[in-house]
């Protein structure tokens, strides 16, 4: 047999061997990219837009230019309107005539996307061309005054006969269309006592421990929010009248100090109606 014959008969038997060989399987391990869990990401938190969720205020109006005094600074506006007492009267059932008070609107508008921190001990007020100047009183404090002012009894009259007055005040919260509202109100009467009346005597109107922390709660309720924000808020103010000021009608010269810069305002007595 030539030598050309037995090297083709090598090269059949080869290939005939490699024919019954079973294929090889795919490394599915291999073939199979692995693929990661989607990763759960948490939604960045938003920033409350008030540091006191507790604040209520009042609704501000429409345009800083709607008070009768207002004045631009850094990053803010500041616009306010002194409240006549007989309106003060109408909107707050606490006397805060009587206990010789001037209340403030104040609204705080901070520029787009600027965060104000606002502190009602950052105004200052003074009244005309008196020299003396005032901060805020707060709610506390001024509930805790009326009611040592209303506190001492009155004397009996002749003949052992005392006429007293009788005032039940309540203070009463609800939500109306997804919105807190709350308000206070009175009752009045007068008694009639014969004979000497006991050691403590009849309660008098604003002097019960009640009446203060109802008097507090209005005054916290319908004072300027405190706190950081981006939007605009709007509340009253409450400053003890210098026994000083003398004049009838003065102009208020209301002051904002804070970290941003200060804001002098010069406000007109409030109209006459």
């Amino acid at each position: 047999m030539s030598l050309r014959c037995v090297l083709l008969s090598l090269l059949l038997v080869s290939l005939a061997s490699a024919a019954d060989q079973p294929p090889a399987k795919p490394d599915s391990a291999a073939q199979v990219p692995k693929v990661a869990p989607p990763v759960e990401s948490n939604p960045p938190a938003q920033a409350d837009s008030h540091v006191r969720s507790d604040s209520v205020g009042i609704r501000p109006r429409d345009s800083s230019t709607d008070y009768p005094a207002h004045e631009v600074g850094k990053s803010i506006t500041i616009a306010a309107a002194v409240i006549a007492p007989e309106q003060v009267a109408k909107l707050f059932a606490t006397d805060l005539n009587r206990g010789g008070y001037v209340v403030v609107e104040v609204a705080v508008y901070p520029e787009a996307g600027e965060e104000i921190d606002v502190l009602s001990r950052d105004f200052l007020l003074r009244i005309g061309a008196d020299p003396t100047i005032v901060r805020p009183a707060s709610a506390q404090a001024i509930a805790s005054a009326l009611q040592r002012k209303n506190t001492p009894p009155k004397p009996p009259l002749p003949g052992g006969v005392s006429v007293y007055s009788t005032t039940t005040v309540g203070y009463e919260t609800g939500t109306y269309n997804g919105q807190r509202h709350s308000g206070v109100y009175t009752a009045t009467g007068v008694g009639v006592g014969v004979g000497e009346p006991g050691p403590m005597g009849p309660p008098r109107p604003a002097s019960t421990d009640q009446d203060r922390s109802t008097m507090q709660q209005e005054l916290e309720d319908k004072g300027l929010p405190e706190g950081k924000t981006t939007q605009v808020v709007a509340g009253y103010l409450f400053f003890a009248k210098p026994t000083s000021a003398k004049h009838a009608r003065p102009t208020y010269n209301l002051t904002y100090y804070a970290a941003n810069g200060q804001v002098s305002l010069s406000i007109p007595p409030p109209a006459k109606k």
